[in-house]
């Protein structure tokens, strides 16, 4: 019997993964936490283990697919570990632009950027991380993204979703955009708005 998606969710690899909404990978990777908008409940983790980050990582192009799998398999907890406080801290900067979680982003993207190499491809030369069996890469490509994002005319187009205990990210590029997903969040205050005027 197929597994029924709820509609901010799609099945990757047989993993259920929140349905790309943000606009950027380095927000996605934000919007694998469920629950920043509601400290007082214990949340929702969607990368569950070191597997699932790799999954997540090829899907939202962070790595290759030839790169996802040689990774695939591997019990790799600390990166995994490494992953979520990143997450925490890119969530802090991405919506306080000076939190206290720069210094764990500043950590990381400084070790992800020394392992870099300058490579030429057509006629374009450029810094990439090597393609290889790592399993810091895919942590190393999301520290390289954030960075990237918050350097970048995007990073005033951050916002946080106002729904229920929701608060995941994306771009409102256009300055119109409220809710992350019209289908999960948007729908549920038009319902609540709907009752209140029943009533």
């Amino acid at each position: 019997m197929a597994q029924k998606m709820p509609p901010y969710a799609v099945l990757v690899d047989d993993y259920p993964l929140p349905r790309p909404i943000a606009g950027h990978p380095a927000l996605e990777f934000c919007n694998t936490w469920a629950g920043w908008a509601d400290p007082d409940t214990h949340g929702s983790e969607w990368l569950t283990d070191f597997d699932r980050f790799v999954v997540w990582a090829r899907f939202t192009g962070l790595i290759t697919e030839a790169a996802a799998g040689r990774l695939r398999g591997r019990t790799a907890t600390a990166v995994l570990g490494r992953a979520r406080a990143l997450r925490t801290a890119l969530y802090d900067v991405a919506l306080r632009r000076d939190g206290a979680g720069l210094a764990v982003l500043a950590a990381e993207a400084e070790e992800a950027n020394r392992s870099t190499r300058l490579v030429a491809t057509g006629s374009t030369i450029h810094f990439e991380l090597p393609d290889d069996r790592d399993p810091l890469l895919p942590l190393r490509s999301v520290a390289l993204s954030a960075v990237e994002l918050l350097g970048g005319p995007d990073r005033d187009a951050i916002r946080a979703c106002p729904g229920d205990g929701c608060g995941w990210l994306f771009l409102d590029r256009r300055g119109r955009r409220v809710w992350c997903s019209m289908a999960a969040c948007g729908n549920r205050a038009k319902v609540r708005a709907h009752a209140a005027r029943n009533k």
